[in-house]
């Protein structure tokens, strides 16, 4: 058991940890060869820690807590994302583009998003690991409603669960083997976390030296993207294995390369907890201070000014969540494997545990194309029978009934059960826009007659659609895959892109194949074969992207490409400023972001 002071030195140390180490690590990011760094490569001449996106978000966490407090699921730290993050970084480009078009977790951390896998939610687990000093499940738990926002699906879910539950062990048991060994119960054992964590163990428990570990564990679990998480929650570990103390530790795990910011940070983090203030030097400590430095795409909330904020802000949101029932908090089979889903709960923001819930999936996808079906499932965990209606609507959408022709039939949901439904819907007018918002409509009776109505929000989209080798294809996001063979090797895909406004643009193709796009007859981008499949909205190979002016109204769209298989291609356009010197200080929200109004859609006039 851990008294006030401990606590308090252990946390503090570890969120200085995390500064020390994303300041050792944010230079060299994303270099996958061995490297020689003994000192930072670059400090802020002013003083003070580099800011980096690894503590940024989880002020946003700890102000997820302080708003809606310790009962926060996804959808609320969804919304803090929605209102206060402008990063546009891989995941968390693609995450924010599905939230701000209405999707909820955890659907919103999948829905089109080629980034799952990243490293994006790992490095946000030390908020939860800190509220839940000593309690590895709870911290898991939380670090479940965090990553799904924008990783649902992959492995960075259970990247973030196996640091949380991993650093919470920590505050009250100092074996490191022990403490890995038991975060690896809280993720499931076919993932590919799991399997890089316990090799990486494996091999420290071989004696074999970690250069060359590095490279047995690269040619097993390797990813050409430097942010994928099973090889870089692998190397955090070695700086607390093969280290010998602090100052050893974060150099070994910034010399390994690869996603080096987040890797040292956390590794920075555990040694922060494990040996308190006392265990990082003053040599590493001095150049960064106590000052916090937010990055500028984190935008109005009040962050703590200092590392001492933190650490009593941390600690009073624990003391907070020791006051509740935590033994509810637990993360499910369904949890860990059924992403596809939005959950609602009635009334509003209710406890999961006390309420009716809806859960609602789209089992052809979030399009009407040129019908929209959506599944039900209404789960009563209240003490009383309800008697409902259900039915959506939306501006020029309607429902009709897989199960009658009259969408409001009453179901009958007692205690204890659930109940399965499925509605089409369809579209009454040509034209809808790219995102439409439906109403769901829960009706609620009492004694034969309307007690109340709840309303769920949810979003259905107009498809992009193109013509792929002249076959008619709707497609729900920004990524388009061939599905036939084409006997010359040669795939066509032909759209209109349609925007409302002219505007500065970027506008990028992604694919691994030799490609050639042509905008209303010119050809603007001739990319050889070779290329990464990285369609990440600021790092696109440079290749298969071009900025320009897109002037309002209808351009036709075509895209040539070779290929031996049937090709995957990801197109986008993106908001875009440009500036004689990069990186432009631009309006809010800022470079690199997705325009949910733009639709590619040959029959629209």
């Amino acid at each position: 058991m851990l008294d006030k002071k401990a606590k308090y030195d252990k946390i503090y140390a570890c969120w200085l940890g995390k500064n020390i180490g994303g300041t050792l690590g944010t230079p060299v990011e994303g270099c996958k060869e061995v490297m020689h760094l003994d000192w930072y490569p670059h400090l802020d001449p002013d003083g003070g820690a580099l800011p980096n996106d690894d503590l940024d978000l989880q002020l946003l966490g700890l102000h997820a807590v302080e708003q809606y407090g310790v009962r926060l699921t996804a959808k609320d730290i969804a919304k803090e994302w929605t209102e206060h993050v402008y990063f546009p970084w891989d995941e968390y480009g693609y995450a924010g583009t599905a939230m701000r078009m209405g999707f909820t977790p955890p659907f919103s951390g999948m829905f089109d998003n080629a980034f799952t896998d990243c490293m994006g939610s790992p490095i946000r687990s030390e908020i939860w690991a800190g509220m839940c000093a000593g309690n590895p499940k709870l911290a898991a738990y939380f670090a479940w409603q965090d990553a799904v926002v924008d990783h649902a699906g992959g492995e960075g879910v259970f990247g973030e669960i196996f640091n949380a539950a991993l650093e919470a062990a920590a505050y009250t048991n100092p074996h490191v083997e022990e403490i890995i060994e038991e975060a690896l119960t809280y993720i499931p054992a076919e993932c590919r976390v799991h399997r890089a964590v316990s090799h990486i163990l494996a091999l420290y428990r071989s004696g074999m030296p970690l250069s060359e570990a590095r490279e047995a564990l690269l040619s097993a679990h390797g990813r050409y993207n430097f942010t994928d998480a099973p090889q870089n929650i692998a190397f955090e570990l070695c700086g607390l294995l093969w280290g010998s103390d602090f100052e050893d530790a974060i150099l070994k795990v910034v010399n390994l390369g690869y996603d080096t910011d987040c890797t040292v940070a956390t590794c920075g983090a555990i040694w922060g907890i494990l040996h308190g203030t006392a265990g990082i030097p003053e040599k590493w400590s001095a150049p960064i201070g106590d000052a916090i430095t937010v990055s500028a795409q984190i935008r109005g909330f009040r962050a703590p000014k200092n590392l001492a904020e933190l650490t009593e802000r941390t600690i009073l949101a624990g003391k907070k969540l020791a006051l509740e029932d935590t033994d509810r908090y637990v993360i499910t089979y369904e949890d860990q494997h059924d992403f596809a889903v939005q959950h609602y709960t009635l009334p509003a923001d209710a406890d999961s545990h006390e309420a009716f819930l809806v859960d609602l999936r789209y089992p052809d996808g979030p399009v009407m194309a040129p019908a929209c079906r959506i599944d039900l499932t209404l789960t009563n965990r209240t003490a009383c029978r309800w008697l409902v209606r259900v039915h959506a609507e939306g501006t020029g959408i309607y429902t009709w009934s897989d199960d009658s022709a009259d969408a409001l039939i009453p179901c009958d949901v007692a205690p204890g059960e659930t109940v399965r439904l499925s509605r089409t819907l369809l579209s009454a007018c040509d034209g809808l826009p790219r995102v439409n918002t439906v109403n769901l409509y829960i009706e609620r009776q009492n004694a034969g007659s309307l007690w109340t109505t709840y309303t769920i929000p949810f979003t259905i989209l107009t498809p992009h659609r193109w013509y792929l080798n002249k076959q008619d294809t709707a497609v729900a996001g920004a990524t388009v895959c061939f599905t036939e063979p084409a006997e010359n090797g040669i795939y066509i895909a032909e759209t209109i892109l349609h925007t409302p406004i002219g505007r500065e643009t970027l506008l990028f193709c992604n694919t691994e194949d030799a490609m050639r796009l042509e905008l209303d007859g010119e050809c603007i981008l001739d990319a050889p074969a070779g290329l990464p499949f990285l369609p990440a909205y600021h790092r696109c190979p440079k290749e298969q992207r071009i900025t320009l002016h897109l002037a309002e109204g209808p351009h036709t769209l075509r895209i040539t490409i070779t290929a031996k298989k049937p090709p995957r291609f990801v197109f986008s356009t993106k908001l875009f400023f440009f500036s004689p010197n990069p990186p432009a200080v631009v309006p809010e929200p800022g470079n690199f972001f997705s325009y949910i109004d733009n639709v590619c859609n040959l029959k629209l006039t």
